[in-house]
């Protein structure tokens, strides 16, 4: 179901507000920087939010991504101009259930093989809301909380979580079981443990100066962190965009299955591609989608700026790919200068456009897709 969206706000590596990391993508800037973490892992390129989150009185309860989350909650709701209410939504997109190690390595780091000492040795260091800052649904509750959202709702992890947030609320929606959703997401693909898993699977690169998606020399994405907010609802007076979402899954251990991909796919007059800067995958991708669109259609892609973003990615493409529309200008891919060959045809500069719909398209591991159509009008 297509719906509307009434106000949005993100967090990104390229800029706290939509306009500013909007002009950013124009400029064809890549957030890219030397890893903080690079001794140890697989990956020496990494696009962080360099602005720090503020600190709420419930700050205890979350990690930094979480209270980055809180605050893009809220400012879409005050930019909706929208009311809380009991047939308010609340749905949320998170990475998934993820015990940080940077938060227990002090603690574990002077301990004996006989457990001897074991409290005074570190553990008595512990945050005592450890366990509380690690829960997938921390957010969602606080938010529902603090801004009285007591409408329907449900938390949903994982790398295509935006795109299944998003397609639960418009189905609320449809259904009348709310009036309008804030459908707030956030993950970082930075954290130690999650850096590992990647370089296990050869997905990031390890490039001092990474090469862009849909080059035929890429070897690897670089790994970034997001938070994004919108406020759905099925219609309204001057809505910054329209939207349909689509998520699915097939189990593969890794990237997921070409065939796979396609079923969420829809025609639109620009695509924003999963780019996961591996040229086999690219290739595929390319292939596929030229089965559903013109072989002639722009192809963006927002990840070669900001990074891929997990949980995030969806929803930060989705506003990016509206802002662009709104604005009648295509951003280039980041730092691509030498296409492969194939269909569709990569933007390499900032290109005025008519479209009016683009497709964002997104796929990580385990086998997940999230697709989100959008629409101005």
């Amino acid at each position: 179901m297509t719906v509307a969206i009434a106000g949005w706000a993100w967090r990104t590596p390229l800029g706290v507000t939509i306009g500013d990391a909007v002009a950013r993508l124009f400029a064809g800037e890549r957030a890219a920087i030397a890893n903080p973490l690079a001794v140890g892992f697989a990956c020496t390129v990494a696009a962080p939010i360099v602005d720090a989150p503020a600190t709420p009185r419930n700050a205890r309860f979350l990690r930094r991504m979480g209270l980055f989350g809180m605050a893009v909650a809220k400012e879409a709701l005050v930019a909706s101009g929208l009311e809380a209410s009991t047939r308010f939504g609340l749905f949320s997109g998170v990475g998934g259930l993820r015990a940080h190690w940077d938060d227990m390595m002090p603690a574990l780091a002077n301990q004996r093989d006989d457990g001897a000492g074991a409290w005074a040795r570190g553990l008595r260091d512990v945050h005592p809301y450890w366990m509380l800052r690690h829960l997938s649904n921390n957010v969602h509750a606080l938010v529902s909380a603090e801004l009285g959202l007591r409408g329907e709702g449900a938390t949903f992890g994982g790398g295509n979580a935006s795109a299944q947030a998003m397609a639960a609320a418009a189905r609320a929606l449809q259904a009348g079981a709310i009036d309008a959703a804030v459908v707030v997401t956030y993950d970082s693909l930075l954290e130690p443990e999650t850096l590992v898993e990647l370089g296990a699977r050869h997905a990031t690169t390890q490039a001092a100066v990474p090469i862009a998606p849909y080059d035929p020399r890429a070897a690897g994405y670089v790994p970034g962190e997001a938070a994004a907010a919108v406020v759905l609802v099925r219609e309204c007076a001057v809505p910054l965009a329209h939207v349909d979402a689509f998520d699915t899954a097939d189990g593969e251990p890794g990237e997921p299955a070409i065939a796979t991909v396609a079923r969420v796919l829809r025609r639109a007059s620009v695509v924003d591609g999963a780019a996961r800067a591996r040229p086999d995958h690219d290739a595929a991708e390319r292939a596929m989608l030229a089965d559903v669109v013109d072989a002639q259609t722009p192809l963006t892609a927002i990840t070669a700026a900001m990074g891929q973003l997990g949980a995030a990615t969806s929803m930060v493409q989705a506003i990016a790919l509206a802002e662009c529309l709104r604005r009648g200008m295509l951003p280039p891919i980041a730092g691509l200068a030498t296409p492969a060959s194939g269909p569709l045809v990569p933007v390499t500069r900032a290109t005025p456009t008519t479209a009016r719909s683009a497709l964002a398209l997104a796929t990580s591991a385990p086998g997940l897709v999230g697709a989100i159509h959008v629409e101005v009008r």
